[in-house]
C-alpha cells in the first residue's frame, strides 16, 4: 500500500508513478514465472520469443529483448538444462546455434501467459474493465513515441 509521501510524489511525477506501476506488474509476473519453474520475467521473454517459429541467433534475441548477451547465454543455458529449449544448428551458418522451444517449453510459456494475464487482471482490478484496452493503448503510445 503506498504511503502518503508516495502519493504526493506520484501526483507530481508521472515517471515515478509509471516506474512503480511497472515494478508492481513485473513482480506479479515474476511470481507466476517462478511458480512455473522459471527464474523470472526474462526467462519467459526468451521462451516466448523462441516459441514463435522464427529462427534467431542468440545475438538477435539479445538485441530484440534488450538483454546483455552474457546474461542471455546464462538464461538459455538454464532453459536448455530444464528441457524447455534446444539449440539447433543454423541452416545459414553451421557455426551458429538457433535456440528453439521444446514442446514442454511451449507448454510452460502458455501456462505462464495464462497466469500472467490473471495476475495482471488482479493488479488492474481497481480500474474498470472497460478502461483496460484504453490503458494498454496509451502505454503503447508512450513506448512507440520513443
Amino acid at each position: 500500500m503506498p504511503q502518503e509521501s508516495d502519493r504526493r510524489l506520484a501526483a507530481e511525477d508521472l515517471t515515478w508513478l509509471a516506474h512503480r506501476a511497472a515494478e508492481a506488474l513485473k513482480e506479479a509476473f515474476n511470481k507466476v514465472s517462478r511458480a512455473a519453474g522459471l527464474a523470472d520475467l526474462r526467462d519467459w521473454l526468451v521462451l516466448a520469443l523462441v516459441s514463435d517459429g522464427s529462427q534467431r541467433t542468440q545475438l538477435e534475441i539479445a538485441r530484440e529483448l534488450d538483454i546483455d548477451k552474457t546474461t542471455l547465454a546464462a538464461i538459455i543455458d538454464r532453459l536448455e538444462k530444464d528441457g524447455l529449449i534446444v539449440r539447433n544448428v543454423s541452416e545459414r551458418d553451421r557455426r551458429v546455434r538457433i535456440p528453439a522451444a521444446t514442446p514442454r517449453g511451449v507448454e510452460v510459456k502458455n501456462q505462464v501467459a495464462i497466469a500472467r494475464d490473471a495476475a495482471t487482471s488482479e493488479r488492474l482490478a481497481a480500474i474498470p474493465a472497460s478502461e483496460h484496452a484504453k490503458l494498454h493503448s496509451m502505454l503503447w503510445s508512450i513506448v512507440e513515441g520513443a
